[in-house]
């Protein structure tokens, strides 16, 4: 009797699992919690601003010498240290050694100011200017050797051609910039680097620089160039900085900056990219008082924005411009040296539709 009662308590717990497992294929599939989406990384972007000629000897060098290059640069640096990236020329020879060239201007400063300039915003320099070898070879090796120190990036000038066209390669937030420089404006054709011979990059014959700009557009995200050219005070660009800006444009560069002709010229975009013919003086004598700073953004390696940022010089100091009438003064002016672009009143740079 216990017997068939086990066996039926058994038939009835197998009769109970199988119409459980068929009612469990018939239930809905249990609903999974939804994954909060994740938010995109922020968008490669970044922030640039190029300067004109930097001299740090004579009268400025004495400035610089006697308050610092924190009181030199104090009316600016909250401007250069805000951005990714800041480039200007330097105009002089930062060395001990040499023997002054025989020329009418020859401009030697004290590595001691090198570092200041970087405190200040100052991230790289050209070297390829018509000041690179006032005092002789050994101190434009030295001048590259400080410039290095200072951790400031340098282009133009090396121990030989080699090292003139090699780029400086910046990595910033938002991309890898490649920089070059090169020199339309020296007194002599043994300035140009060769082979085994210390100098700059020449753009007299542009060959080795627009090879250098293809080589740099393979490696980085933008390449930026800067051109000593023209003719000084001429306000503006000569036929030969429109050709020779448009040959750099071809090869890859997505900015070219002209400097030498100590005065502003004008802009121009040529296939959606920009050229600053001069952008004049920056650290300089007062002389020529108007300057400028040209600020800029990038998005994914586009241009997105171009402002022009009107200084002027004081003291040898470079200081913004507040007053609305003599901001308005330097655009009207920036208008009629461009070609082909629209200047807003806030300084923003577009080409004209």
């Amino acid at each position: 009797m216990v017997m068939f009662v086990r066996r039926g308590c058994l038939l009835l717990l197998g009769i109970a699992l199988i119409m459980l497992a068929h009612w469990s294929s018939r239930l809905p599939a249990p609903i999974t919690p939804p994954v909060a989406a994740q938010s995109a990384p922020p968008a490669p972007s970044m922030t640039c601003t190029f300067v004109g000629d930097i001299l740090l000897a004579s009268r400025v060098g004495t400035l610089a010498a006697a308050h610092g290059m924190d009181h030199l640069l104090a009316g600016v640096s909250p401007v250069l240290r805000a951005d990714d990236l800041t480039v200007g020329n330097l105009e002089c020879v930062v060395a001990t050694c040499g023997t002054p060239a025989e020329k009418q201007y020859t401009f030697r400063a004290q590595p001691s100011l090198l570092p200041g300039l970087r405190r200040n915003g100052i991230d790289a320099v050209s070297l390829a200017n018509n000041h690179t070898l006032d005092y002789g070879r050994e101190a434009l090796l030295q001048t590259i050797q400080h410039v290095d120190a200072a951790g400031l990036h340098s282009a133009g000038a090396g121990r030989n051609l080699a090292a003139a066209a090699r780029p400086a390669v910046i990595d910033v937030p938002g991309a890898r910039v490649a920089l070059l420089a090169a020199s339309r404006v020296y007194p002599s054709p043994d300035w140009a680097a060769g082979a085994k011979t210390p100098g700059m990059l020449s753009g007299y014959a542009p060959a080795r620089l627009l090879e250098a700009i293809r080589q740099a557009r393979g490696e980085a995200d933008l390449v930026f160039v800067y051109l000593h050219w023209g003719v000084e005070r001429a306000v503006m660009a000569h036929a030969t900085q429109k050709q020779l800006a448009r040959l750099c444009i071809d090869a890859g560069a997505d900015v070219v900056v002209g400097t030498h002709p100590h005065v502003l010229q004008g802009f121009e975009y040529y296939r959606g990219k920009l050229i600053a013919y001069s952008l004049g003086n920056f650290v300089f004598t007062d002389a020529r008082k108007t300057t400028m700073m040209l600020h800029t953004t990038f998005h994914h390696g586009q241009l997105t924005r171009a402002t022009a940022v009107p200084c002027r010089i004081v003291g040898c100091r470079p200081q913004l411009i507040h007053s609305a009438a003599e901001r308005q003064s330097v655009f009207t002016a920036l208008r009629e040296r461009s070609f082909g672009v629209h200047i807003s009143p806030d300084g923003v740079i577009t080409p004209r539709r």
